[in-house]
């Protein structure tokens, strides 16, 4: 599966205006060209940010709707009056290696891979996924960046509250088991380049 996000910067006291545009985009393009894109905002980072993301089954049928899109004289028209709400900031393309599990909440925890040890890296994230997903009950997705910087990984899992990401932290932190992955993570991971993201889907 292909994944694609788009990153918006609401402009300095319009986001409720910008969300509630977007939105209506969101529908409009999932009910003309039946595709899947939803909306989310951030908790705890970047009080303006807003994040369309869209799933593919491949990179053709991205190419198609692209396509389709861009042709749209009425989708032409919404673009231009969202860039008096907010500002595009950044476009990635990436691919699913590991599906995760979806819902209200979505933990994104970014790193950077040491690229020489690429292959072996995958494995070990991989791992990282599978014991992650055991110690909390909650299936966390795996996705590789194959737009911007292609060593960048991300860990993605949703969650149906705060209180439950909460909650599924402590529990990876109190097993011995995950807390030795960060010794061996040493020799697959860029020193200090974990970073780690909450979304909330609006759409």
């Amino acid at each position: 599966m292909i994944i694609t996000g788009r990153t918006g910067i609401a402009k300095p006291g319009l986001l409720a205006e910008a969300t509630l545009f977007t939105a209506g985009i969101v529908e409009s393009m999932n009910s003309k060209f039946g595709v899947d894109f939803s909306l989310s905002i951030d908790i705890g980072g970047d009080p303006n940010a807003m994040h369309l993301v869209g799933r593919f089954d491949s990179m053709n049928d991205y190419q198609e709707f692209r396509a389709a899109y861009m042709a749209d004289p009425e989708m032409t028209q919404q673009i231009k009056e969202g860039a008096e709400l907010a500002d595009i900031t950044q476009d990635r393309i990436g691919e699913v290696v590991i599906q995760g599990d979806a819902d209200t909440y979505t933990v994104i925890n970014n790193l950077q891979a040491i690229s020489t040890n690429q292959p072996a890296a995958m494995e070990f994230f991989a791992q990282v996924c599978g014991l992650a997903s055991e110690i909390t009950g909650f299936q966390v997705g795996l996705v590789r960046m194959i737009t911007g910087n292609l060593s960048e990984v991300a860990f993605v899992v949703g969650h149906s509250s705060l209180q439950s990401i909460y909650d599924a932290e402590a529990a990876s932190l109190a097993d011995e088991r995950y807390l030795a992955l960060y010794g061996q993570s040493e020799a697959f991971v860029v020193p200090n380049s974990l970073t780690s993201s909450i979304r909330q889907r609006v759409i």
